[in-house]
């Protein structure tokens, strides 16, 4: 099962970087969504997840140490909402660029005029 974990964390993190080298603003957004579920998922590898069929509450002290530690799941849960978030401002950042210059593309986007004092 570790193995598989594995596997699915590098290819969510080769694809997610794959989609941020890209030049278009929509796939540096998924790129980022990815690349935050790939971090999620390791998170819960590492803080001990198994597919034991053990109870939440457990009366034996000794068998206390095969179930997973419960602060991953709540940093994760926090990240969860956190990388929505940002995705969602990424988005709307996203959109306002085409709406204002017609383009996803950041190579063709005009560059930033200095002013002076």
């Amino acid at each position: 099962m570790e193995l598989f974990v594995a596997l699915t964390v590098g290819f969510l993190f080769a694809t997610g970087t794959y989609s941020l080298l890209r030049p278009n603003l929509l796939r540096m957004v998924i790129g980022f969504g990815l690349i935050s579920n790939a971090v999620n998922l390791s998170m819960i590898a590492c803080g001990g997840f198994s597919l034991g069929n053990a109870a939440p509450f457990v009366r034996d002290p000794a068998a206390v140490t095969g179930l997973m530690d419960p602060l991953p799941p709540d940093i994760i849960l926090t990240a969860i909402v956190i990388s929505f978030a940002v995705g969602a401002l990424f988005l709307t950042l996203s959109y306002v660029v085409y709406r204002d210059y017609r383009t996803y593309d950041p190579d063709e986007l005009p560059a930033p005029v200095e002013e002076d004092a």
